[in-house]
């Protein structure tokens, strides 16, 4: 076989993750998203799993590069054609004046191919039988071929096995924020009741003669902003519900019902897969697709170098029967065959071949770099990932200390305002405190699942998915 024997490059991969911590497990977390231990999220998954078109498209490219390996397999081996023919044809009597010119204008243009017509002008042709080509595989274009679409049907079992862990993380994140934002909408609505409760005390003041026309009007400002707010989260929340209608492949009218009721957020208490970043070439199927998109750019290479040599064929121009009459058809005397090498060779080209393997050796250094670029674009995602959930995981316990304290602070003004130390205004300024406070906790959590997601979906996972292969 000519051409480049294709090996797996060697990749010099850091000893560890720099953002790495001790919180990381060594638990198969292949299912992570059950670990939030939230049914609804499972369930979604499982219908993101059966009904999302972009991997149902991914699994079809499968079969279809399949397919094609079929094909590429098929061009090892001999071609036979079975053929019958039954012609009634008439011969102009006008093309030669006498037999014997026939005979003559036969001899001397048998070259041409031209043959002299004897015999009735109307006649009958019958034949049947079988052609065969066999084009031998000396300089190994068909075998590189045969690899290059075995290793394009890994590819695309790779792919599709990303695309599916992209849905996963995706509807996950997505039904994060959406959890979020029916809570950060509970939380609002709670504030604007309390913001509804203060206007009407400011105006109770001012007609007391007790306060001015200002504290009405920033009270009415602060209500109006409040407001404002709601619709922007309410468009959100809706849009949430469309996206994941389209990932599990359902319509949006019948899929906005699903969350009418208002849940809190999944736990989590996340676990982060322990593993090196060489564990990458092997998890992530990006990666691996990759690495076998440049196998199979290699094999091209091949393919394109053996255009130097030769093309050695062996031909069967036909072994049948062939006879102007059927009784006649399949006797001895109608056998016809014909076997022999047929050899091809493109001397003069005038650059065409070499330009071909020029081009193919580029498209395999593209493919090697696209490797190697993914293999560093991975360990960013990790490292993002890293250290994106694990400060936030320092930002979120601080946040939960602010809400712990204002419900703290909110607990003593109700003793307070029960002895008639306070009113009722500083009551509420420190009921809306402790709801600012909850917002930014729930916005974190949701904050800390999306990056433990996108943890998730960076180290890759044991993805080995069935319906693939």
């Amino acid at each position: 076989m000519v051409g480049p024997q294709y090996k797996t490059p060697e990749i010099v991969m850091p000893e560890q993750f720099t953002e790495s911590t001790a919180s990381l497990t060594d638990e198969d977390l292949s299912e992570w998203w059950k670990q939030f231990n939230d049914p609804k999220l499972d369930a979604l998954i499982e219908e993101v799993i059966q009904g999302n078109f972009n991997f149902k498209i991914a699994l079809e490219q499968v079969i279809q590069s399949r397919a094609q390996l079929q094909i590429q397999s098929s061009t090892l081996w001999p071609t036979i054609d079975l053929k019958a023919t039954a012609i009634r044809q008439r011969f102009s009597q006008t093309l030669f004046t006498s037999a014997a010119n026939a005979i003559s204008f036969a001899g001397g243009a048998t070259d041409s191919g031209i043959g002299a017509i004897t015999g009735p002008a109307i006649q009958n042709f019958f034949q049947v039988g079988f052609d065969a080509i066999w084009e031998l595989d000396f300089w190994g274009k068909f075998r590189h071929g045969k690899r290059a679409a075995y290793d394009q049907w890994e590819a695309s079992q790779f792919l599709a096995n990303n695309i599916l862990l992209t849905m996963i993380a995706e509807a996950a994140r997505d039904y994060v924020s959406l959890r979020a934002l029916q809570q950060q909408i509970e939380i609002l609505k709670k504030k604007i009741q309390a913001d509804l409760r203060e206007l009407e005390l400011f105006q109770v003041l001012y007609d007391a003669g007790l306060d001015t026309q200002i504290q009405i009007q920033n009270q009415m400002s602060t209500l109006s902003g409040d407001r404002a707010q709601l619709p922007i989260l309410e468009t959100s929340l809706k849009q949430l519900i469309y996206a994941l209608a389209l990932l599990v492949g359902k319509q949006p009218e019948a899929f906005s019902h699903t969350f009418d009721v208002v849940e809190s957020l999944p736990v989590f208490a996340g676990k982060v897969p322990a593993g090196l970043p060489s564990d990458l070439l092997r998890r992530r199927p990006d990666i691996r697709a990759s690495e076998r998109q440049l196998a199979a750019a290699t094999e091209q290479v091949g393919i394109a170098v053996s255009g130097l040599f030769p093309s050695i064929s062996l031909t069967g121009n036909g072994y049948g029967y062939e006879s102007n009459q059927t009784s006649k058809l399949f006797s001895p005397k109608s056998t016809i065959w014909g076997i022999g090498p047929n050899v091809q060779w493109d001397l003069i080209d005038f650059g065409k071949i070499r330009g071909q393997i020029h081009e193919a050796n580029s498209l395999q250094r593209q493919a090697l770099l696209s490797y190697e670029q993914n293999i560093i674009s991975a360990l960013t995602d990790v490292e993002g990932a890293l250290v994106a959930y694990f400060e936030e995981q320092k930002r979120n316990t601080d946040l939960s200390t602010e809400v712990d304290e204002d419900a703290q602070s909110l607990l003593l003004t109700q003793d307070l305002l029960q002895a008639g130390l306070v009113s009722e205004l500083e009551e509420l300024e420190a009921t809306k405190t402790l709801l600012d406070a909850q917002i930014r906790w729930i916005q974190s959590e949701q904050a800390i699942g999306s990056d433990l997601i996108s943890l998730y979906k960076a180290l890759g996972g044991n993805w080995e998915c069935s319906s693939t292969h």
